[in-house]
């Protein structure tokens, strides 16, 4: 086999609630609700796999309807789930959120408890195949261990870890020094570096704060600002396009799939930021967490057109 990604965390069945309009908190608003697979690990493996990149997904799932849908989402799509683990009884991950007309999310809640069930032991089983991957990726929702576990296992391979959230970045904070790469947004990366971005100045600082921990490259996600990057002596950052949202949910997925592409055909740091900024234009132009538009020749299409 050649290339491929082992990667590793969270499966969900996402709700989505779009409002029609102005959202009033305290009360119904009528509006469109939508589902989908989603989860970030799985997210960035379906991203990956349009990409062209194959993908085996570790993840946790239950024996229920949900954990149904997962399984055959990754079966069409092709993702390998050979690693993952079956938990009977157990209901697979959920999670829902609420956009406003605009395409960002309002509120969302999250029942990622299945998750716990990733342990180190289980990694263990398949060391044979993780040490082949050419590369593994992670989200924070993973036990503290396990993330621990495998950033010191497999030191010489190119971890790479979204941190999902803010209030998940505590799961990996004593070791984030471990990772190759981070991909976080800005929210993630003033609570890891401890500076509080809201310039360009603090925006350097906090990149280079991350970097002297240990990481080797760091991309922050700025929304409709663009992507900024960094790593040892070099850095910048590269502006989005104006595009209408339809939902930005999957943005960061796509982004992380993205950077992990790039750094898989070992392409600079600016380059792999605009194919990033390329990916997240297409899935925010559609209203599932994964657009089913997602391809190099598209995202390469875009570069050309809007992004410099």
């Amino acid at each position: 086999m050649s290339q491929w990604v082992a990667a590793i965390g969270a499966s969900n069945i996402d709700i989505h609630g779009f409002s029609n309009e102005p959202v009033i908190m305290e009360d119904s608003n009528p509006g469109k609700i939508h589902t989908c697979p989603g989860g970030v690990s799985r997210n960035i493996s379906e991203n990956l796999t349009r990409l062209g990149v194959h993908t085996k997904l570790m993840t946790a799932l239950g024996d229920d309807i949900n954990g149904l849908q997962i399984r055959e989402s990754c079966k069409n799509l092709n993702i390998d789930l050979s690693m993952s683990l079956e938990v009977p009884g157990h209901h697979s991950s959920t999670y829902m959120a609420l956009m406003d007309t605009d395409g960002e999310m309002i509120l969302a809640l999250s029942d990622m408890r299945i998750l716990d069930k990733l342990t180190v032991s289980h990694l263990k089983k398949h060391h044979d195949a993780l040490v082949n991957s050419s590369a593994i990726v992670m989200d924070a929702g993973l036990p503290t261990e396990t993330m621990h576990y495998i950033t010191s296992t497999y030191s010489s391979k190119k971890t790479f870890l979204d941190p999902v959230s803010v209030k998940k970045c505590y799961r990996m904070e004593k070791f984030t020094g471990q990772f190759y790469c981070l991909k976080l947004n800005r929210l993630e990366a003033s609570y890891l570096s401890g500076i509080t971005i809201n310039n360009e100045k603090t925006l350097q600082a906090s990149a280079e704060s991350l970097l002297n921990l240990g990481v080797n490259r760091v991309y922050i996600s700025l929304g409709a600002d663009g992507i900024f990057y960094a790593e040892a002596g070099n850095s910048g950052l590269i502006s989005a396009p104006t595009v209408k949202i339809a939902n930005a949910t999957g943005a960061g997925d796509a982004v992380t799939a993205a950077v992990i592409w790039g750094e898989l055909q070992e392409w600079s740091m600016r380059d792999i930021s605009r194919f990033a900024i390329g990916a997240a234009t297409i899935t925010i132009s559609c209203n599932k967490t994964v657009s089913e538009h997602m391809n190099t020749q598209k995202i390469k299409e875009l570069l050309k057109e809007k992004i410099r």
